[in-house]
């Protein structure tokens, strides 16, 4: 489907300039600052350049809703590739089972511990839902409830895909990203690119510590938006 982009047609009709002889198109777009579209054009030249891989799989960390402010969404529409969604919020599995029905859902929160299972804080609105009730209250009017939840490690997910396949992976966890991120074995799994959330307004320093960790095992800053840092493997 194509959508006619507003700003362009607000801006013409604005400045009353003439209007266009090819009319220009919003991209497709699912997550929350253009972040699949940036990770695509990325993929891409790294593909004319190195070639294609065998196997592409997107791991989405917090995954959230089946469609709004998903990174993977639109993979799975251009290239039919296969995610695993973790999300931590049992109430928002169902949706996932049903709505992306080809994908692996893990109904669990990502941890850098062993323990089997660990308190989650679900916020009102959904996307800030923490295992950290200060950021659900520093983000949302309240608390809605605490419950205790199963937990999965990032080398656990991504040894079930193995290193045969090339790994896409964004990290969205509120707070709780660079733990996350220490805990990987960047020996054994080297994702292509990493999207991941630094929530800086309530972890203030946590950008420059996720972008000086991440050089330091191979990832190079390759863009910024509002919300998110996408890392690329040098």
């Amino acid at each position: 489907m194509k959508v006619s982009n507003p700003f362009v047609t607000q801006a013409i009709e604005s400045g009353g300039m003439p209007a266009p002889t090819i009319p220009a198109f919003l991209a497709e777009t699912y997550s929350q600052c253009y972040e699949d579209i940036i990770l695509d054009s990325l993929l891409r030249a790294h593909v004319k350049i190195h070639g294609a891989p065998a196997s592409i799989t997107f791991v989405e960390i917090g995954a959230n809703h089946p469609v709004c402010t998903s990174s993977s969404y639109l993979f799975r529409q251009k290239y039919n590739m296969v995610s695993y969604l973790v999300e931590a919020n049992p109430k928002l599995i169902p949706a996932l089972i049903r709505f992306r029905p080809n994908d692996v859902i893990i109904n669990a929160a990502v941890v850098n511990h062993d323990e089997p299972t660990v308190d989650f804080y679900i916020s009102a609105n959904n996307e800030t839902s923490s295992l950290y009730d200060k950021f659900v209250i520093a983000h949302t009017p309240g608390l809605e409830e605490k419950i205790t939840v199963p937990t999965v490690r990032a080398n656990q997910i991504l040894d079930q895909i193995g290193t045969e396949s090339a790994v896409l992976m964004s990290v969205d966890v509120e707070g709780f990203d660079l733990q996350i991120l220490r805990d990987i074995d960047f020996t054994k799994h080297r994702p292509l690119f990493i999207i991941v959330e630094p929530s800086e307004s309530f972890s203030p320093g946590s950008t420059n510590s996720i972008i000086d960790f991440l050089n330091g095992v191979g990832y190079n800053v390759v863009a910024e938006t509002d919300v998110n840092l996408i890392f690329q493997l040098t």
